[in-house]
Formats: C-alpha cells, structure tokens, sequence
C-alpha cells in the first residue's frame, strides 16, 4: 500500500514538460510563453566596511564650490544573456568633492543595501529566470570640518542568477553626473542610476529599465515609473557612526 502511494505521488509531480524533448520545447509556446512574475524588494542591515577606493591620477577642478565628482565607474554590465557578471567586485560609483583630499572624508555608514528578487514562471509553472541583484552605498561621509554628505561604494550586482533554456536576460547600469542637493558650503550628494534590462524568447522580447536615486544622508528611492509603490522611501538601518575609508 505504501509503496503505491509512493508511486501515485511520483506520477502527480511529472509536468508536461517532462515528456518534452528539445525539439518538441523548441517549438512549444507555452514553454516560452510568460505567465507570470514576481518582483520582491527587501532592505538588509548587516554593517560592512567600504573597500579601498582608488584616487584618480588626475582631476578636473570644479566650476564652482560644493561640485562634486564620480569617483568611480560610470556603467558596468550586470547579467550577460545567460549568466551573471563575475568582476564586479572592484565596481563602484562615488559621489565626491571634486576637490581636496578625499583621505579627509571620514564618517561613513552603513553599507544600504537594498535587494530585488525578480521570478518569472511560464504557462506550465516552470521557473524560467530566478534572479536577485542587490543595490548598496556607503552614505554620511564628511570633511574635516564636519560639512558635507557624500556617497561612496554605490553598487548593482547579481547575487543570484538562474535561467532555463531558451531564454535570454540581459541586465546593465548607468550612473548619471552626481550632483550637489545642499549648498556650496555644506554639500549633500545625489545621483542617480538607470538600471537597463532585457528578457527575451524565441517569440517575444521584453525590456524595460529602473531609476534609483541616492543620497549623501542614506536616503535611497526606486523612481522608476512602473514601481510607484516602491518609490517610498526606507527606513535608514541602525549601523555604526564611523567606519575609516582607506585610499591607495
């Protein structure tokens, strides 16, 4: 008796994609076709210390007091079709005086680290993209006199990618000129990304994008214009006042 009830329960788990080969999956729209997805966001707390950064060999000097600067990158890719990008470790985005000595720029918090969970299911209620990225900055960065509000180690990375045959997911971001939200004497940092992404079947491409905008006080806000709901700014995680930035 047990052992047929082992048996029912083997067959009641068998989808009709089992019985598919390649061909046959090849040709089917069902399998391709996009039933349903899910997208989570979460925000996570656990305090980490900013990467050493590098001081670029030359600098421009700002047109005015209070200019801040991009010390980093300006674009990376994230995912590349069909996996996920494996050199990101060293890639980040910096709102940053664009002059003085940035050794002098104490007082960062955080990391703010904001994870997105995207999961798409087909008409037989297959998985066929299981991807999480998260975004994260250091924010609160001060001179010596206590002025200014800067952000440093502003980064997008996979940290989970999966996806099944047959389809394509492409995902990159651009960093947008930062900018000085306060005023000359007492800057406080801006930027925004623009998350681009693609999804594609044999039968049907997808694409679309997301705007993050981030700030030198810890606030960070989805603006994108299909994430309304996720606009609302979060709550500022409880982490260490001061954690020392080292410069090579």
């Amino acid at each position: 008796m047990n052992y047929l009830k082992t048996a029912l329960s083997a067959i009641l788990v068998i989808s009709p994609f089992s019985f598919l080969g390649a061909e046959d999956i090849e040709n089917d729209p069902s399998y391709f076709t996009i039933a349903d997805t899910v997208v989570n966001v979460r925000e996570v707390e656990a305090p980490e210390t900013p990467v050493n950064l590098v001081i670029p060999e030359t600098k421009i000097a700002p047109a005015a007091a209070g200019a801040i600067i991009n010390g980093g990158a300006q674009a990376w890719n994230i995912v590349n079709g069909g996996q996920a990008s494996s050199n990101l470790s060293h890639t980040y985005a910096s709102a940053l005086p664009g002059w003085g000595n940035w050794h002098n720029i104490t007082g960062w918090r955080g990391p703010k680290k904001v994870v997105y969970e995207l999961k798409s299911k087909n008409l037989y209620g297959m998985t066929v993209l299981d991807v999480e990225y998260e975004v994260s900055f250091f924010y609160g960065g001060h001179d010596q006199e206590n002025k200014g509000l800067y952000i440093t180690n502003f980064t997008a990375k996979a940290t989970r990618f999966s996806i099944k045959w047959g389809f394509k997911y492409y995902m990159d971001i651009r960093i947008s000129d930062p900018m000085n939200v306060g005023t000359p004497d007492n800057p406080l940092a801006y930027m925004q990304a623009d998350l681009n992404w693609s999804f594609s079947s044999p039968i049907k491409t997808t694409r679309g994008f997301q705007t993050y905008a981030v700030r030198g006080d810890g606030m960070f806000r989805d603006i994108s214009p299909d994430t309304s709901k996720m606009a609302e700014e979060l709550v500022l995680p409880e982490v260490p006042e001061n954690i020392s930035v080292e410069w090579n």
